[in-house]
């Protein structure tokens, strides 16, 4: 849609001997006709800006392509400034005069024909017209705002009425607004329905993860509990026991929650471990059980004690 944007060149620098102005062609915030320009917005538009023709006064009546004699210069580049837009203006020799007349002053007032989107939407507690995006310029123009006639005063004419239609839409009743415009309230109808429905998918998706989160850990639970009921009944040392507890714990076994299938799986361990320890101890690579010399029957009593809490004496 058409953005018509009154503005006005703040900061103005001439170089007369370059033909060049520089200045704020552009500043965020709110306008007088309740057209709110965001600072992102203002900030992304350079390029739209860089190579744009520039114009002395509006178009004349009915016109639609513009004449060349209205030329005055070219934006040779725009940057954003802190929430503002700044330019570099350069101007035909041939309009020494309205150099002149920048400088003093006397001209500023700039008159942007862009294209764009716009939404209403609220600022400070007021409906305003809020721009989203700058897609386009057309022309950026020298005018007289106090000028009669011409596209200015149509430009104001236009936003007086859009504001008083901002006005209006702020002092709706909702259901003077279900009246008014049926279709719009069947579109806002079924925007909430698919909203209520995608949160009740992302919430049946977190319960449904919060169940099988419980459900790992019951299962967890459960296996450390057998584990350690059957470690500790296998009357192994103590070292050995936590060892073992440490490889229980780690058994891949599947399907997961099938405690008896798992009970096997550490009895299994349970029995593997006794039987290395029985072997080491047979072959004498099991230290401090009594054999020492003067001390023989007293070291068999003991070696009989430890082989019996192996389970194998």
């Amino acid at each position: 849609m058409n953005i018509p944007i009154l503005s006005k060149l703040q900061e103005a620098r001439v170089d007369r001997e370059g033909c060049l102005v520089e200045g704020i062609i552009l500043a965020s915030g709110l306008s007088e006709n309740g057209t709110y320009y965001p600072p992102e917005v203002v900030e992304r538009c350079g390029g739209v800006f860089a190579g744009v023709q520039c114009y002395a006064d509006h178009p004349r009546g009915g016109e639609s392509e513009r004449s060349v004699r209205d030329v005055v210069g070219v934006i040779e580049d725009a940057w954003p400034d802190d929430g503002r837009l700044r330019a570099t203006i350069r101007l035909s020799r041939a309009h020494d005069w309205l150099l002149t007349m920048i400088g003093e002053g006397l001209v500023g007032d700039l008159s942007i024909n862009a294209l764009g989107r716009t939404r209403v939407s609220r600022r400070d507690g007021r409906v305003v017209r809020e721009v989203i995006e700058i897609a386009k310029a057309h022309s950026v123009d020298f005018v007289a705002r106090a000028a009669a006639g011409g596209r200015v005063e149509r430009i104001l004419r236009e936003s007086a009425g859009y504001a008083e239609g901002l006005r209006l839409i702020e002092r709706m009743s909702m259901r003077e607004l279900a009246e008014a415009r049926p279709d719009l309230t069947e579109m806002l109808r079924a925007q909430l329905a698919e909203e209520l429905a995608t949160e009740s998918r992302d919430g049946d998706g977190e319960i449904r993860r919060l169940e099988e989160e419980l459900d790992r850990r019951r299962v967890a639970l459960q296996r450390e509990t057998r584990a350690r009921r059957l470690i500790e009944a296998s009357g192994l040392p103590s070292s050995t026991k936590e060892y073992l507890m440490s490889e229980a714990l780690a058994l891949a076994v599947a399907p997961e929650d099938d405690v008896e299938v798992y009970e096997s799986a550490v009895a299994s361990l349970i029995e593997r471990h006794r039987a290395y320890l029985a072997k080491v101890s047979s072959l004498g690579l099991v230290r401090g059980m009594g054999s020492g010399k003067g001390d023989v029957d007293h070291g068999s009593v003991e070696r009989r004690r430890t082989l019996r809490l192996m389970g194998i004496g």
